[in-house]
């Protein structure tokens, strides 16, 4: 191009050099590694240990091959460890023993980075790595480097020497697969590089021994099979990999390494088109440049510590952000410590606060709270009150004068018993299982009862609630799903919520505002606005006789609706508050406990249960949610963990000392089955009292998580049809 300035070969194979408008200063030491080049005749340094190239453009890198860049070539790349032979076995495998790439007899490897050179012969690109586990103070670097190089590569020979094979080659291998998959795949389809291929390299894993045999093909299964099994074990994932082979051989202490095995194999991949073709030097070299483009920058070095904690530190954990203890083990006298921050749950109760005067002045001193029923006073052991906050009303204040830390809870030291401290949620716990026992006692008659009220204002064409067993609609049956009964404006059959959700008038049943109707009746209004659905032509003379009947609905409606909604607002408001600021502080808030802790079962009314079991109906065999069997699903609150639990969940009932709780209340299922001693100084009291003389029950519904326990009726005809939902 016309804005190029021509270079000259010799400037072009010049390393890598980052330019920056924004240098402050140049050091004169450097981190990078000497780079070494131990190239000779037919091969070439490509990328040094500190991830730069060596060639600049394409056409010096086919220059360097000595191969025009019409020619179609192979890459074959081999990795293995330092010491392990891998520029002998490439030397001996394409060369005929020609020492193309350098091999050397110390200790110290000749091998630093990536070399190339060409077999114009066959046509393959053949690359020597730099090995694993040499003494390199740049090991991940490394790693990155020889991952790139293995991306681009057509095959690859995983070259190891030893009785058995080692971890290292099932981490290098698994790595490479997971790093292709997630990283280079989509690099190299980004970057819309003709030949580049989905599906990563074919591997070959070259296995020399001395004393024992390698991995044999049998009947059952092959030496490949058995490897993938051992990648399964090691919870590596090679299915980036187009293929996997396993070529060993067994050599004499005074013997020579014999390569016809890995020489048949490799000719076996290299005519194997249906993957990976054969691709131009530049493509190839395209590919390389823009993955060390894209996938650079520095690296923090990290070495392996090689002596883990838990070696010699306690044992014991917190119980709320599972971290060890630091102190060593069978320290006598001295608390448990980790210098890290906890997690504040609610159930641990581990947040502590701590007067914020004595903090500053470099003493930890936790304050102290007397709470009556409108403020609470903050005492500290050394400043005195210091705060006085009012709540309830308008929720508790922040105060200034405290701040707040979590502490760890350890699992063989326990909170301390705190006495009984939730004496309003138990007064609303008595409150709550008086009113139980005498719903449950009552619940019959006061169905009846309802039952014969709707009917008595209810219009003439309305079919009577004692008949009404299943919904008109969906067949579901009332008594078994604990759905509620509404009824039709236009027809007067019975439905359930689902199945007549829909709002318009029925002119000619007198309803001129929009009211509930089916579906059947909707899609007949929308083409007959003004005619009686549900009826013949003979019934429309007798049209004129219901409009009495349809304004005592109307008005028993209105009364009910405005009692309702004036009972609601002043009674469920104050419960709610009354509810809140009894409320233990351990408890799991309402607003995150959406399910039961343990079988999942979502909390809401029987219509939103069904609605949800419905729209997860698909999903319901994968999911381990809790089936819906009918009825309510209400919140409670486990007096031990404090999780938010369903009823089914939390039959049992016992005291809960350590909570405060010294009479039989509610306690989950897990806390049941929990074994561990949870009190200082002993075990927890184990007696329970059976389920099902904990409370007065009727069936498995839940009530409100402030109750002390039971539940109410599955199914109530409420009366009007729809004690929560003001009929329009």
């Amino acid at each position: 191009m016309a804005f190029m300035k021509p270079i000259s070969e010799e400037e072009a194979l010049r390393p890598d050099i980052v330019c920056d408008a924004d240098f402050r200063s140049i050091p004169f030491t450097s981190t990078d590694y000497e780079v070494m080049d131990n190239s000779t005749d037919r091969s070439f340094l490509l990328m040094d240990a500190n991830e730069h190239l060596h060639i600049a453009t394409p056409e010096l890198f086919c220059k360097k091959l000595h191969c025009p860049d019409t020619a179609k070539i192979k890459v074959v790349t081999i990795f293995g460890n330092t010491g392990d032979g891998k520029s002998h076995t490439m030397n001996h495998t394409f060369f005929k023993g020609e020492e193309v790439f350098k091999t050397s007899p110390e200790q110290n490897s000749c091998t630093l980075g990536v070399y190339a050179a060409m077999q114009n012969e066959i046509g393959v690109l053949c690359l020597d790595t730099e090995g694993l586990l040499s003494t390199s103070s740049k090991s991940n670097q490394r790693m990155r480097m020889l991952l790139k190089i293995l991306a681009i590569s057509d095959i690859v020979i995983y070259r190891t020497r030893s009785e058995r094979l080692h971890s290292d080659m099932y981490e290098f291998l698994g790595t490479a697969s997971k790093a292709f998959c997630l990283h280079f795949s989509q690099a190299l389809q980004s970057l819309s590089i003709q030949g580049s291929a989905n599906l990563g390299p074919a591997v070959i894993i070259f296995h020399e021994t001395r004393h024992t045999k390698p991995l044999e093909n049998s009947v059952e299964e092959s030496a490949e099979e058995k490897l993938r099994e051992k990648f399964a074990r090691l919870n590596y994932d090679i299915n980036a990999f187009s293929s996997l082979r396993y070529v060993g051989i067994q050599t004499s202490s005074n013997g020579s390494t014999d390569y016809n095995k890995l020489i048949a194999a490799l000719r076996v991949d290299l005519d194997n088109t249906t993957v990976r073709s054969a691709r131009q030097p530049s493509i190839i070299f395209k590919a390389m440049r823009a993955l060390n483009k894209k996938f650079s920058g520095e690296i923090v070095e990290r070495s392996i510590n090689p002596f883990p904690e838990q070696y010699f530190t306690c044992p014991i954990l917190c119980a709320s952000c599972n971290r060890r203890c630091q102190r060593s083990m069978g320290h006598e006298g001295e608390d448990h410590l980790n210098l890290n921050p906890c997690q504040h749950q609610h159930q641990f109760e581990n947040k502590v606060e701590l007067c914020k005067v004595c903090y500053n002045n470099g003493r930890e001193v936790i304050v102290t709270r007397i709470d009556t029923w409108t403020h609470s006073v903050i005492n500290c052991p050394h400043c005195g009150e210091i705060a006085k906050t009012f709540k309830y009303w308008s929720g508790t204040q922040e105060c200034d004068a405290i701040r707040t830390q979590t502490v760890h809870i350890w699992k063989d030291s326990n909170i301390s018993p705190k006495g009984p401290s939730h004496s309003g949620q138990m007064v609303l716990d008595k409150v709550s299982y008086v009113c139980e026992a005498l719903t449950n006692f009552s619940s019959q008659p006061t169905g009846v009862l309802k039952e014969w009220c709707a009917d008595k204002v209810a219009p003439k064409y309305w079919k009577p609630n004692h008949e009404i067993v299943n919904c008109f609609s969906c067949k579901k049956n009332f008594d078994k799903t604990g759905l509620r009964k509404h009824h039709c404006r236009g027809c007067g059959e019975g439905f359930c919520d689902a199945c007549s959700k829909h709002r318009m008038p029925v002119p000619a049943r007198k309803w001129f505002e929009n009211v509930r109707v089916c579906n059947d009746c909707r899609q007949f209004l929308l083409k007959h606005p003004n005619s009686m659905p549900g009826s013949s032509n003979a019934d429309a003379s007798a049209a004129a006789h219901e409009e009495t009947d349809v304004t005592v609905r109307k008005c028993g409606e209105t009364l009910y609706n405005t009692i309702s909604n004036v009972a609601s607002v002043a009674l469920e408001c104050t419960k709610d508050i009354i509810k809140d600021t009894a409320r233990p502080d351990y408890w799991v808030p309402d607003s995150e406990a959406l399910s039961c802790h343990i079988c999942k079962m979502k909390f809401g009314t029987a219509e939103e249960l069904l609605a949800l079991a419905m729209s997860n109906a698909n999903e319901r065999a994968q999911s381990p949610q809790r089936s819906f069997k009918g009825g309510d699903c209400k919140r409670h609150h486990c007096r031990k963990c404090g999780q938010g639990v369903c009823a089914e969940c939390s039959k049992s009932r016992r005291p809960v000392p350590e909570r405060g709780w010294l009479d039989d209340v509610r306690v989950c299922d897990e806390c049941v089955s929990d074994n561990v001693n949870t009190t200082v100084g002993g075990s927890l009291s184990s007696s329970s009292v059976p389920p099902d003389n904990a409370t007065p029950r009727t069936n498995s519904n839940c009530s409100s998580s402030g109750g002390g326990g039971g539940s109410q009726r599955q199914s109530e005809v409420c009366f009007l049809d729809d004690p929560k939902t003001k009929v329009e």
